[in-house]
């Protein structure tokens, strides 16, 4: 054999290496891509799942004082201990709710004495709480109820917008064997068919 053919062979078997080892990159770099999408997937979802726990949780809460003042009379006894139960956890939840929604920090100094978790402003978001905890406290809280409603609502939109269920939805619909509701409306719904408004009538 020759020098010349040495030098091809060489020359092939660097060829075929340098499509090797390209091939092999390209396929760590797939998995490497897979695996982090993976990891990134789940790692939102648990945190998703973690927040939906905590807002079940509160909004329970929530509901459930709103309905104490609609249901009982607000000098019985009975509707006392019953506030404060509610109250109680909800101040909890709301205590809890400073990991998901820390303070906001605006380099004012505000609040730069106080420890840690309550240094900075506190989140709009627990500050709803804040406000629905102290009109429920008051005597007259039940003159208050649709304020309670309203500052529920915006506590709710918060975790909604968060979670982002419609954007949810439609990934969910593409990757599990299951049918989605249709985006149907009231109107849509008796547009069908309008003696579905007998549903409705009592």
């Amino acid at each position: 054999m020759d020098t010349t053919t040495i030098i091809l062979s060489l020359e092939n078997i660097i060829t075929l290496l340098g499509i090797v080892v390209t091939a092999v990159i390209a396929v760590v770099g797939g998995i490497y891509a897979v695996v982090t999408n993976t990891k990134k997937y789940e790692l939102t979802e648990s945190y998703k799942q973690e927040l939906l726990s905590w807002y079940s949780s509160v909004v329970n809460v929530m509901i459930r004082t709103i309905h104490c003042f609609e249901h009982y009379d607000s000098a019985c006894s009975e509707f006392t201990k019953k506030k404060t139960e509610l109250l109680s956890e909800l101040s909890a939840l709301t205590e809890v709710g400073r990991f998901y929604f820390p303070n906001v920090i605006k380099d004012d100094g505000f609040g730069a004495k106080k420890p840690s978790a309550y240094q900075g402003y506190r989140h709009i978001t627990l500050e709803f709480l804040l406000y629905f905890y102290e009109i429920a406290k008051q005597k007259n809280g039940k003159q208050h109820i649709t304020t309670m409603w309203e500052l529920e609502r915006h506590f709710t939109s918060v975790i909604f917008d968060m979670i982002e269920p419609r954007k949810k939805k439609i990934n969910y619909s593409k990757k599990l064997e299951i049918t989605m509701p249709k985006d149907t409306s009231i109107e849509d719904y008796l547009a069908n068919d309008p003696r579905n408004i007998n549903i409705f009538i009592s």
